[in-house]
């Protein structure tokens, strides 16, 4: 059973501490700043999986969310570097912020999925197969997934000619 505030460290030494109780509520702390937040990612894609299980795979996430920090920081100021002086007006900068948010927070919880399955290796199978959780699974990666890639390609083709349109520029 994951304990109340368990302690953790990152490979990059990061000190923090953990604690997935229960459904309604996450704590991640780091040094003195509490970050208290829902656990939605782990209600869909832990759905119908036994208490231990859930919790186990959901530390494991919250964890991921560590020690990925730096791939989302990096992440976070390429997004905020590629659209720097290219938007003009209060709502290009909005819509830039809002799909900058929006593909970045779809990226770090792909990629704190994924820390949450090489640490729990062939176990981490083991339990969707004896609990299959198909539609949630589906939602997590599937939907995750098509936010980072269309927020990505939206993002970087704002500013562009035919701004906000996926479509390839006009040829006149």
């Amino acid at each position: 059973m994951v304990k109340k505030l368990q302690r953790v460290r990152s490979w990059y030494g990061l000190s923090g501490e953990i604690s997935v109780e229960n459904r309604l509520w996450h704590l991640v702390k780091v040094g003195p700043v509490p970050l208290p937040h829902p656990p939605l990612v782990n209600l869909v894609l832990r759905k119908g999986l036994p208490h231990e299980e859930r919790l186990r795979l959901s530390f494991l996430h919250e964890f991921g969310h560590l020690q990925t920090f730096p791939l989302a920081f990096l992440l976070a100021g390429l997004l905020l570097v590629s659209g720097h002086r290219r938007h003009r007006g209060l709502r290009a900068l909005l819509k830039h912020i809002v799909a900058g948010a929006i593909a970045h927070e779809a990226v770090w919880e792909l990629s704190s999925e994924a820390y949450a399955i090489a640490m729990a290796g062939l176990e981490y199978r083991r339990i969707y197969r004896r609990y299959p959780n198909r539609l949630g699974r589906f939602f997590f990666w599937g939907g995750r997934a098509t936010l980072a890639t269309f927020a990505s390609l939206w993002f970087r083709h704002s500013g562009k000619p035919n701004s906000g349109s996926l479509a390839p520029p006009s040829v006149v």
